[in-house]
């Protein structure tokens, strides 16, 4: 009997602070972390959040004396920024680092702050030439999506799209010191944007599930995570009310929480050579497989389905696929890798 005993070790020390309004709390976070003089690296996209005006207000709060900008990252963030960015972080004595963006600004500032303390750039400690010893700058981060969950994982994706290669730096110590996750920040997505970003997730969540990694907190977690998505994520593409925004921040951030301990597999696997070779985005790339790959999956966790069944509000593996296919639809994302 002792080989079905749960027997497994949990790491999440990511701090989450969500809420509507909950942007508010930023600067007294970094204070916290990194003392009320300390300078700020703050990083983000090209244009949206000046747009919206919520780039002035961010750096008002926190104080325009205080902040260096990085506003240059773009989607699949090459080792080549992240290094351009470290460079400016440090010759600006930086004490903390601070995202706000989707995954592409939280992956590349994530691995500018793992970097300040160390010698070497980024693709040596992507190809792990060089060890990521200890821990960087205190770094929080601000999603704008609901779906990469890198507010609160410890890896980090870069892509070099010249060489179609993809590299993925990970360790214990590149763990956001926080996560502020506000829905309102979530609520300028487009409907395209809402729909890959919460696909990534929830396709997370459902390979953390059948993982061998998997274990009873992953599993509790994750089962919450697929219910959720299953009852918001088309509402959230298709209505893009704060109601069904927040509750895909929300699953979001669980799905990494539960995927960091128990990792996604198959689909993401697949995914990868979608996105460099043929520039599908990430969510709809690893989501297009999630029905087959399930199809694969579920002989091996017979005593997992039911629970599974009851997260999708379906009664078996024909019902699941089918309702996976349905939101997938619902959402406007391709469902086959061909016609």
């Amino acid at each position: 009997m002792e080989q079905f005993l749960p027997n497994f070790t949990w790491h999440s020390p990511t701090r989450v602070v969500f809420g509507v309004g909950r942007l508010a709390d930023l600067r007294g976070l970094v204070d916290e972390f990194a003392g009320e003089q300390a300078r700020i690296f703050l990083v983000t996209g090209r244009s949206s959040l000046r747009a919206r005006g919520i780039l002035g207000r961010v750096v008002e709060s926190l104080g325009e004396d205080r902040v260096a900008l990085f506003d240059r990252v773009s989607p699949y963030p090459s080792p080549a920024l992240v290094d351009a960015a470290a460079a400016e972080c440090r010759d600006a004595g930086c004490g903390v680092v601070v995202a706000i963006g989707g995954g592409s600004v939280m992956d590349l500032a994530k691995v500018v702050a793992i970097m300040s303390g160390l010698e070497g750039n980024a693709r040596e400690f992507a190809t792990g030439e060089k060890v990521i010893s200890k821990p960087g700058l205190p770094f929080i981060a601000v999603p704008t999506t609901a779906g990469s969950s890198s507010e609160v994982t410890m890896g980090a994706a870069l892509w070099d799209r010249d060489e179609k290669e993809q590299m993925g730096l990970a360790s214990p110590h590149m763990f956001p010191t926080a996560a502020v996750v506000d829905p309102e920040m979530t609520m300028s997505m487009s409907k395209t944007l809402a729909a890959v970003t919460g696909m990534d997730a929830f396709t997370s969540a459902i390979e953390s599930y059948w993982s061998t990694e998997a274990e009873p907190l992953t599993d509790g977690i994750n089962l919450q995570v697929v219910q959720m998505f299953n009852a918001n994520l088309d509402r959230s593409s298709i209505q893009g009310d704060i109601e069904s925004r927040a509750n895909c921040a929300l699953a979001a951030t669980m799905s990494g929480i539960a995927y960091s301990n128990s990792r996604p597999n198959a689909c993401h696997a697949v995914g990868v050579p979608l996105t460099l070779h043929w520039e599908v985005e990430h969510g709809q790339a690893v989501g297009v497989t999630l029905t087959t790959f399930l199809r694969w999956a579920a002989p091996g966790i017979p005593h997992k389905l039911p629970a599974l069944w009851r997260a999708l509000g379906v009664h078996d593996l024909d019902g699941a696929c089918d309702r996976i296919t349905r939101i997938m639809t619902r959402c406007g994302l391709e469902t086959r890798l061909s016609g």
